[in-house]
């Protein structure tokens, strides 16, 4: 049973089990899923994956992190996303910005692919990613950094694709984000992954959103009927396990 430390209410992506089912049956239907599995999370230098699309890789952006941690546990870590909140700065392509003003990932130390692959054994980590967000988001100086990050990748995407108008109205928006940020509590967040195939990344990445419209309105919708919520895939995962 899950502690009081990793339970959610708000829950906007739930009632997808049968999504989930669906891809989870999908990926354990490739004959090399356990070797491939087990080959990433030993870190094997041996292994040969097959190379389907989307499929388990030697290395990812996240496997091994060595990038700026926001925050730490035993076995997880947070870090921020890739992208900047901000569709306006992604001129044709909106699907590119992060799903939140507020969007960090929750990731695990150890070699663990999509979510599709986790089992009775490690699914634990989805509580525990969950555990310590709820434990760093009321600290500030969590927040800040969070804050920090958030300019970093607009100024970051401004670099990659110079915009001036995008960059203002980005950092316009940032300004916001400052301004409420301090107002935002653990159950205006929610918590989220992409499964195979539909993901980006094959490490294990949870996405953690802040869900009010205030902090969706400048940032992509575009992914949010693939996403699964959290709780929803730990569940079907022990439910497995209990057979």
């Amino acid at each position: 049973m899950a502690s009081s430390a990793s339970q959610v209410e708000n829950r906007p992506f739930a009632g997808k089990i049968d999504q989930i089912r669906s891809q989870y049956r999908e990926f354990w239907d490739h004959e090399t899923a356990a070797a491939d599995v087990e080959a990433y999370q030993n870190k094997s230098e041996t292994h040969v994956y097959p190379g389907h699309p989307k499929w388990i890789k030697a290395k990812t952006p996240f496997t091994e992190w060595d990038g700026i941690i926001l925050g730490e546990s035993d076995n997880a870590l947070l870090v921020g996303n890739h992208a900047s909140f901000d569709t306006a700065q992604y001129p044709g392509a909106p699907e590119k910005a992060g799903m939140s003003m507020v969007h960090i990932l929750g990731i695990p130390k150890a070699g663990i692919y999509n979510a599709v692959s986790l089992n009775g054994e490690n699914v634990s980590i989805i509580d525990e990613m969950i555990a310590l967000f709820k434990r760093c988001w009321p600290d500030p100086t969590f927040r800040y950094a969070v804050l920090g990050h958030q300019e970093a990748r607009i100024e970051a995407q401004n670099e990659v694709e110079p915009n001036p108008e995008a960059y203002d109205n980005a950092m316009f928006h940032q300004i916001e984000l400052e301004i409420m940020i301090d107002d935002l509590t653990v159950d205006d967040f929610t918590f989220g992954f992409h499964l195979y195939p539909d993901h980006s990344v094959g490490h294990l990445h949870m996405h953690i959103l802040a869900t009010p419209d205030a902090y969706r309105q400048y940032s992509t919708d575009a992914h949010d009927l693939k996403t699964k919520d959290a709780l929803e895939v730990r569940d079907f995962i022990q439910s497995l396990s209990s057979i």
